[in-house]
């Protein structure tokens, strides 16, 4: 009898959320037995696959204690005996290393952002990479991740991109509909998605194009803060920060165009969702918009924090709808490599040839 224990943060709004969710599906036909365990107790956004078993592990602990946490997680392995533990973003990845040493369970991590350029120690980064080294592989999403990680940890380090969750028939459909004088952006209301930076540039770029708005679909800490800049700027008429939304391809269908303007970046499910729409995308120069995207070609880059350079694109999108057109069909043609199923066969096809055949 095959089984796994899937262990990620939430099943709230998110990008890790959605893959883990999408693929809750997938294992549970390949699995016998598929469990998922989240640490954070946060409301569900996304649904998942009722055959596993989820365990929500901030409540079977009985508080946010890590030491609690581990000790449960860690009685778990030890009571259910999985085949493999799949675990995925840096925090909870290390966690569950810790906490499952000497107990022989094969363990793969998932590296969901790029670890170049983050706030930490120097000792901290070196911390993270000693622990990786008790994984028996560790999957990213990108070539720019891969990068990150040298020597010994090298030759563990596999790419898988993050799949596109979009029906076939929503490929292209925004080339099709008759387009609004909106800009959207699609990220959580946190520093790292740099929103300030980008209603800075929507306040400048309004000047020259005053009927268009910016529609930023989200949720997080910064809502508030972010809808005060707005008006701080004079454009809080013209800026609407709705929330999360459960339609947001439907939402999304008539903006002239998409921007996001992270400081770093795994790979964006907004951006790659975004382009297979036919969306022209604007993206700062993090991993999976630098790995995907060809500027000028099916997309446009802008190094982070440049106000300017990203005024500059918004305009050119908005002064040229052949090209902005052009642009689009280009982005849209990415639904041939990140299409869902192509995606989870590959998760599917590794785990396979790794662990489940030998």
């Amino acid at each position: 009898m095959s089984k796994i224990i899937l262990s990620f943060a939430t099943l709230a709004q998110g990008g890790a959320a959605r893959v883990c969710a999408n693929l809750s599906y997938p294992l549970c036909d390949t699995y016998d037995e598929v469990i998922l365990v989240t640490w954070a107790d946060v409301p569900q956004f996304y649904e998942y696959d009722h055959r596993a078993k989820w365990y929500n592990l901030t409540k079977e602990a009985g508080g946010a204690s890590d030491i609690k946490r581990m000790r449960w997680f860690r009685q778990l392995v030890k009571r259910e005996k999985p085949d493999l533990i799949l675990s995925f973003l840096e925090p909870f990845n290390i966690r569950v290393l810790l906490c499952t040493l000497g107990l022989g369970v094969k363990t793969i991590v998932a590296e969901r952002n790029d670890p170049h350029g983050v706030n930490k120690y120097w000792i901290m980064e070196q911390f993270e990479k000693l622990v990786y080294r008790l994984a028996d592989r560790i999957l990213v999403q990108t070539d720019t991740i891969k990068k990150f990680f040298d020597g010994a940890l090298k030759e563990r380090t596999h790419i898988i991109y993050n799949p596109v969750n979009l029906p076939k028939e929503m490929v292209g459909k925004a080339l099709e509909v008759e387009k609004k004088k909106r800009i959207v952006s699609v990220a959580r209301l946190m520093p790292q998605k740099n929103h300030d930076v980008l209603i800075k540039a929507f306040a400048i770029f309004s000047k020259n194009h005053p009927d268009y708005t910016l529609t930023i679909y989200g949720n997080g800490p910064q809502g508030e803060e972010l809808k005060e800049l707005a008006e701080t700027l004079g454009v809080g008429d013209k800026v609407a920060i709705p929330g999360a939304s459960k339609t947001i391809h439907e939402d999304i269908l008539n903006a002239e165009m998409m921007c996001l303007v992270s400081q770093r970046e795994g790979m964006s499910n907004a951006m790659i969702e975004a382009m297979c729409l036919g969306l022209p995308c604007i993206c700062t120069k993090v991993s999976g918009a630098i790995d995907l995207i060809k500027d000028g070609e099916n997309g446009l880059l802008v190094d982070i924090g440049d106000i300017d350079g990203l005024v500059e694109r918004m305009n050119f999108i908005a002064d040229n709808p052949e090209k902005a057109n052009e642009i689009g069909q280009k982005a849209s043609e990415l639904y041939q490599i990140l299409n869902k199923d192509k995606i989870n066969k590959e998760w599917i096809d590794f785990l396979k040839s790794e662990y489940i055949d030998r």
